[in-house]
C-alpha cells in the first residue's frame, strides 16, 4: 500500500495559489483596459473555483498513479482520434486561422491539443520508465515514443499550430534527455524535425507573414505588423508601476489577444514593469521547484511526469513571454494560468494537481 501525506509540497502549493491569484488580477486588468464590456473575469474566476474543487478531489482521492499507468494505451487512443476529429469536424472561433476546436454543445468546445499536453507527458513518462537498458538503441529506445511525438506534432502542425507543434517537440526532446537517449540520436531527430518545420512554415501564408513580419516588419503590411506596435505601446505605456486608474481611458489603445497571447503585455500596461517581474518570479519558482521535486522521486514514471509537466508549463510560459516582449515571432499561445481560456486554464490546472499528488507520495 502506498503511503500518502496529507498535505501536497507547501512550496509548490504557495506558488500554485499565486499563480492563480495573478490570473485573475491580470484578467481583471486587461478587460478593463480592453474589453470593458465582456465576462472574461467572471467566467475566468467561476472555472477556476471549479478547477480548484477538482484539484482538492484529486488531492483526497487514493493514489491513482498505477492504474493512470496501465490505461495510456486507451488515453493515447482517444486523444489522437480527437486530433484527427479537429481536422475534420474542427471549428475556428472568432480571432483564429485555425480549426483547434471541437463544438461538443451550443457553447461548449474542447481543444484536444491542450488535453494532448497531459496524455504525452503521462504516455512519455510510462513508455521510457520501462525502457531500462534499450534507451541506447534507437530502434528500441527513441524510436517508438519519437513517432508518437511525431503523430501528435503534425496532427497539431496541419490545424494549423505550428507554436504548440513546435512546444510539444520541444517538450518531448527535453523528456528524451532527461530519460538517458544518447545526444546522438537525439540530435539526428531533432534535425530531421527542424527540416520539417521550416518546410511547413514557408508554405503556410499565416505562419509566413508572422515569420516575415518579426524580421522584416518594415516592408510589411499594417495588419501584419500591427499587434507587435500595439505591444510595444502597451509595454511603454505601462512603465514602472502602470497606469493609474484616473488615467486608463486616456492612454488605453486596442490590443488584439489582449487577454490571451498577449496578456503579459496587457499586465505590464495596467500593472507595470513590478507586475512583469512578479510574473517571471513566480515561473522560476515553479520551475526551479519543479525539477527539484522530480529529483527527489524515485519512482522513474513520477519522476518522468514530474519533469514533464514542469518542462510544458515552464516552456509554454517563457515562449508566450518572449512572443509578448517581440524577441521571437508569434506563436499563438497562452500563457499558462494566467491568460484568459477555458481549456487551457483545465489542462494547466489538472497538470498543477498531478504534480501536488505526486508529492503527496512518501518514498522510502
Amino acid at each position: 500500500m502506498i503511503k500518502r501525506k496529507l498535505m501536497p509540497d507547501k512550496y509548490l502549493l504557495i506558488i500554485y495559489i499565486a499563480l492563480l491569484i495573478a490570473g485573475l488580477l491580470a484578467i481583471y486588468g486587461a478587460q478593463i483596459i480592453h474589453e470593458p464590456n465582456g465576462e472574461y473575469f467572471s467566467n475566468h474566476s467561476h472555472l477556476m473555483i471549479f478547477m480548484l474543487a477538482i484539484t482538492i478531489l484529486i488531492l483526497i482521492l487514493p493514489d491513482f498513479f498505477d492504474l493512470l499507468d496501465r490505461i495510456v494505451p486507451l488515453l493515447l487512443v482517444v486523444t489522437l482520434l480527437l486530433l484527427i476529429a479537429v481536422l475534420i469536424f474542427g471549428i475556428t472561433v472568432p480571432g483564429s486561422y485555425a480549426k483547434r476546436w471541437l463544438l461538443i454543445a451550443s457553447s461548449f468546445t474542447i481543444q484536444p491539443s491542450e488535453m494532448a499536453k497531459i496524455t504525452i507527458t503521462i504516455y512519455l513518462a510510462s513508455v521510457l520508465s520501462k525502457k531500462g537498458d534499450k534507451l541506447v538503441d534507437f530502434k528500441k529506445g527513441l524510436f517508438p515514443p519519437l513517432i508518437v511525438l511525431l503523430i501528435v506534432s503534425v496532427l497539431i502542425l496541419v490545424e494549423p499550430d505550428s507554436g504548440t507543434a513546435l512546444l510539444f517537440a520541444m517538450v518531448g526532446f527535453s523528456i528524451f534527455s532527461y530519460t538517458g537517449i544518447p545526444t546522438k540520436n537525439l540530435v539526428i531527430s531533432a534535425i530531421f524535425l527542424v527540416i520539417l518545420f521550416i518546410i511547413f512554415i514557408f508554405n503556410v501564408p499565416y505562419m509566413k507573414s508572422r515569420v516575415n513580419a518579426y524580421f522584416d516588419p518594415q516592408n510589411q503590411s499594417e495588419k501584419d505588423v500591427y499587434q507587435a506596435r500595439r505591444a510595444r505601446l502597451a509595454f511603454n505605456y505601462g512603465g514602472i508601476s502602470g497606469i493609474p486608474d484616473e488615467n486608463i481611458l486616456e492612454v488605453s489603445t486596442h490590443l488584439p489577444a489582449a487577454l490571451t497571447d498577449f496578456i503579459f503585455a496587457s499586465v505590464s500596461q495596467r500593472y507595470g514593469l513590478i507586475g512583469n517581474i512578479i510574473i517571471l518570479l513566480l515561473y522560476f519558482s515553479f520551475t526551479i521547484r519543479g525539477f527539484i521535486i522530480s529529483s527527489r522521486i524515485n519512482d522513474l514514471f513520477l519522476k518522468n511526469i514530474s519533469f514533464g509537466i514542469t518542462i510544458f508549463i515552464s516552456l509554454q510560459a517563457y515562449l508566450n513571454i518572449m512572443v509578448a516582449t517581440l524577441m521571437i515571432p508569434t506563436t499563438g499561445m497562452p500563457l499558462p494560468i494566467i491568460s484568459y481560456g477555458r481549456n487551457a486554464l483545465t489542462a494547466n490546472m489538472i497538470m498543477f494537481a498531478l504534480l501536488l499528488k505526486i508529492t503527496q507520495r512518501r518514498e522510502s
